[in-house]
């Protein structure tokens, strides 16, 4: 039997998690924001195969001391062309899910430490996927944006969609999306998982021995 939520033990346990987590993650997020940065250099060159050698592998993402928390990007062929400087993504906005996915995660109920860990695990790397893929549409909407005419209006109009999604679910509705995608089972109630109840059949009736039927078919 899976254990269930107790809502009021959970707000409790959520409240006082989302304090601790905050205070800790303060100085965590500048490392965090490294390893942010590393993923998403993967992530925009996977992004940027072309035939033409000006957009091919070109964005360079790079941090500045200034701002622990900041992640930035150039183009070498493209921002010369309008004079500009090395543009910034907040990380610790794209970051801050976490803060609230960490708390969630840890204050559901499981049965082991082991699934508590393997959830958690699992809820993180979807939300560092999340992470990434929302820097690499940071860049090619600003791209999209700043130099017209050098992508499609179909390719524009899927970055500044993809854009207002990840904006708009980021920092409070991933967290809980990924939380109640893995803990699923235990919001919702036991009757839709419960298996269906077997009713119990008579047992069939013995066969008589040959000689009994026999008498009973002659008293018939």
């Amino acid at each position: 039997m899976r254990p269930r939520i107790n809502p009021w033990l959970f707000l409790v346990k959520l409240v006082v998690l989302l304090v601790v987590t905050y205070v800790l993650w303060a100085p965590l997020a500048p490392y965090y924001a490294k390893f942010l940065l590393r993923a998403s250099q993967v992530g925009v060159w996977l992004t940027e195969f072309s035939f033409n050698p000006d957009f091919n592998h070109q964005t360079q993402l790079l941090m500045n001391p200034r701002h622990p928390t900041g992640i930035f990007y150039y183009h070498p062929k493209l921002f010369p062309m309008r004079g500009l400087e090395p543009q910034g993504i907040p990380a610790e906005w794209v970051m801050a899910n976490l803060v609230l996915l960490i708390p969630l995660m840890l204050a559901t109920p499981v049965a082991s430490w082991r699934e508590r860990f393997v959830k958690l695990g699992l809820a993180l790397f979807i939300a560092f996927v999340l992470q990434v893929f929302d820097v690499v549409v940071g860049i090619k909407v600003f791209y999209a944006a700043t130099f017209p005419g050098m992508w499609s209006r179909f390719a524009t109009k899927t970055y500044q969609f993809l854009d207002a999604f990840v904006q708009s679910w980021d920092t409070q509705l991933f967290p809980f999306a990924i939380w109640a995608g893995i803990n699923f089972r235990q919001l919702l109630p036991e009757r839709l998982f419960a298996a269906p109840t077997r009713v119990p059949t008579a047992p069939p009736a013995p066969s008589l021995p040959r000689a009994e039927r026999r008498r009973r078919e002659r008293r018939s």
